[in-house]
């Protein structure tokens, strides 16, 4: 048995990944064998279900997240996934929001609260924030997820953990695949007169890969371009407002070096969207779709480009094992919003080590440790403008806002022969916020400042096997979540600088729960959770600038509920996920400064329960997919006065992956989202003034598609 079964085995590359980084993973296995991954055993017939760990771990592979998909939402991949919520605003403006147990709704644009991982590159920078416009759906192999807030593992977050992984390189010589997806995005009202029109999506995907000696390369791009179907209310004429066009570039490269593996991942990506804005139910109640009409009059958009590169090895140090990663990351934004013009300029990096080893205690027990650091560094300039209908006017804000953090953590496990397993682990991080004002205009006053955060988070966690395909956990761990440096920046006073009353939110997490499988051949998991929150982030906006996004602290809150998932094989080429998730978010005490008191309330952006199933035919290529989706209401502002309605939507996809013809391979494919037409909210957001909670999504959506792969053979 290797040293990795013993160190950090529970938590394999989806937590590896978050506090540290790993290799690259095997291909694919074959669908009616067992394969054990470094560290996490999945079993690939429940393959979404990841074993002795102390805490729920959900894996997805292959054409699970690419196939018969546009490759343009996070929401089309990952699905079925127990506590995870994705809320596709179809908006590339501000990207889908994404919940794990409760943790992300608060999210204005991109994910907070959850720790994400592109390639082993944090797509979570220092502050706490992640963006995910750079990242290729097209070319995903892997996604890991972590539910629960394990913060000993990775630090400033308190969900859990996304890791997203490309395919590795092939192993053939060489292989070129292209795939084109085009279709409509559904009917928008288009005028008073009520006029349907229909607005439309297409995609372009390449990669080329192959190996070169002992060098493995894969290369690729995606480019799409989305039309959007809100209709723009100031032409009132059809045109849409919503439109977007993105390109992402990436490429990987793996070599051997010093007895280990060599990874070097770059990624660039640029993106030009319109943000049409969320609506109150009054419009929603006209039949349509509309774009807001002050983002429309704002030009509320987004132009963005980004460019990443990063290095990881892993290998032997002395008797030990070692990895090390290091990265960098260049942002530019230029994002009108309603109210003001936000032109910003980031520079990210950061170093993380890991050291483990792992020694006999007797014949018996095994004890296996881990230790590392990481350091990062964050550096902003923040312009803010007033905003001339998209073009800037007068300067408002002028700051350079830096985040440094340095986090140190270990970890050991004890492995018994009597099926018992202890994980204990202790992090400490330290993050230092500081704005430099070089706004000061007469007499205002100087807002230069910092604000240093940090945070002990212990966990302890247990696995008991009690069969070789059946086992307990349960873990109990401390978490804290910083404000971004957006969050901290945006003040409702419009004063410059930190917001000096907004602290981080700590929270304490409880659970257990039970996995089997039965005959081979269906996995179930149980998860049972709590947890207690002080100082909870809570998002408000008011009426002097409508539509953009301030935070307050609530005193105390907390998550609980339960998640099942299972994972079956049901003969003849028929297999089934199905994800039930009920999760209470709730304020314990919450006094606002106006003295509203939301005690005893939901917290809002949450769906208090969420069914979604995927049921799938597949002979000689072939395959038919079904999708369903329940979501119960929604509550969308903390007096809990209003909420989004419940709905139910269903999405088919039907294709043929790797027709043979000579030395090509097709894969035509159709799909229908929304497959009953249904009217219903994508998403909402939460405490918006005006009452403009809620977010519509597409009508019945139709897509086509061909892939066509060339192999040196």
């Amino acid at each position: 048995m290797t040293r990795s079964k013993y160190v950090f085995s529970s938590v394999s590359s989806v937590v590896l990944a978050a506090a540290l980084v790993t290799p690259g993973i095997a291909q694919d296995p074959d669908p009616d064998s067992a394969v054990v991954l470094d560290p996490i055993l999945v079993r690939v017939l429940p393959s979404t279900i990841g074993t002795q760990a102390p805490y729920p771990v959900s894996v997805i592979t292959g054409s699970q997240l690419t196939r018969a998909t546009a490759s343009a939402f996070i929401e089309e991949a990952v699905r079925a996934v127990p506590g995870v919520q994705i809320h596709n605003r179809f908006n590339f403006a501000v990207g889908e929001r994404i919940a794990i147990r409760g943790f992300g709704p608060r999210a204005q644009f991109g994910v907070r609260g959850i720790r994400v991982l592109v390639d082993g590159i944090p797509a979570t920078l220092p502050d706490g924030q992640a963006t995910l416009d750079h990242l290729d759906l097209s070319g995903l192999g892997r996604v890991e997820t972590l539910r629960g807030p394990n913060a000993s593992l990775y630090g400033n977050a308190a969900g859990g953990v996304l890791h997203f992984r490309t395919t590795d390189p092939a192993e053939e010589p060489a292989t070129v695949s292209m795939r084109w997806t085009g279709g409509s995005l559904g009917n928008s009202t288009g005028t008073t007169a009520g006029e349907d029109v229909s607005h439309s999506m297409w995609t372009l995907q390449g990669v080329a890969t192959g190996t070169v000696g002992e060098a493995g390369y894969r290369a690729g791009f995606y480019t799409t371009d989305f039309d959007g179907y809100r209709r723009n209310p100031e032409t009132d004429d059809g045109t849409p407002y919503g439109a977007a066009t993105r390109t992402v570039l990436n490429g990987t490269l793996t070599l051997p070096l010093a007895n280990g593996l060599l990874r070097l991942v770059a990624n660039a990506m640029d993106l030009d969207a319109e943000n049409p804005g969320s609506l109150p139910q009054a419009v929603l109640d006209e039949g349509n779709r509309a774009a807001w009409g002050f983002n429309v009059r704002s030009a509320a958009i987004k132009d963005v480009r980004q460019g990443q590169l990063g290095a990881s090895w892993m290998g032997p140090v002395g008797s030990l094992d070692g990895e090390f990663a290091l990265w960098g990351i260049r942002r530019e934004l230029f994002n009108p919003i309603p109210g003001r013009v936000i032109d910003l300029t980031r520079n990210a990096g950061g170093i993380r080590t890991l050291f483990q080893g792992d020694a006999p205690l007797n014949e018996r027990t095994t004890f296996g440790w881990g230790a590392g650091f990481e350091a990062e560094l964050q550096s902003d300039n923040r312009l803010n403008f007033a905003n001339n209908g998209g073009d800037p006017g007068d300067r408002i804000l002028d700051q350079l806002e830096n985040v440094g953090t340095a986090g140190i953590y270990v970890q050991g496990r004890l492995d018994t022969a009597e099926r018992l397993s202890i994980l204990a682990g202790l992090r400490y991080d330290n993050i230092n916020f500081s704005a430099t004002d070089n706004f000061l205009v007469g007499g205002d006053p100087d807002d230069t400042g910092e604000r240093t955060m940090s945070a002990f988070s212990p966990s302890l966690g247990a696995v008991l096997r009690i069969e070789d395909d059946s086992e307990i956990f349960a873990s109990v761990g401390r978490s804290f979540e910083t404000p971004t440096t957006t969050e901290l920046a945006n003040r409702a006073s419009g004063a410059g600088g930190f917001n000096p009353d907004l602290n981080p939110q700590l929270g304490t997490t409880i659970e257990g729960g039970a996995r089997t499988v039965l005959n081979q051949m269906i996995g179930l998991e149980l998860s049972v959770f709590r947890t207690n929150i002080t100082d909870g982030l809570v998002p408000f906006e008011v009426a002097s600038d409508p539509g953009r996004t301030y935070f307050r602290n609530s005193a105390e809150s907390h998550h609980a509920g339960f998640e099942v998932s299972a994972d079956a094989s049901l003969g003849s080429g028929v297999s089934a996920r199905l994800a039930y998730t009920d999760v209470n978010g709730e304020y314990d005490a919450f006094v606002t400064d106006d003295n509203d008191d939301y005690s005893g309330n939901m917290i809002p952006g949450l769906a208090p329960r969420r069914l979604d199933g995927v049921l799938v035919w597949e002979r000689n290529g072939r395959y038919i997919e079904l999708r369903g989706l329940w979501q119960d209401n929604v509550p969308v502002n903390d007096a809990n006065s209003a909420e989004s309605p419940s709905y139910f939507i269903t999405d088919l996809r039907v294709g043929s992956e790797e027709i043979d013809v000579g030395r090509f391979f097709l894969s035509p494919f159709i799909s229908i989202q929304n497959l009953g037409d249904e009217q219903y909210n994508a998403s909402v957001v939460p405490n918006a003034f005006g009452s403009r909670f809620f977010e519509p999504g597409p009508s019945r959506t139709f897509r086509f598609g061909m892939g066509v792969t060339w192999a040196n053979r």
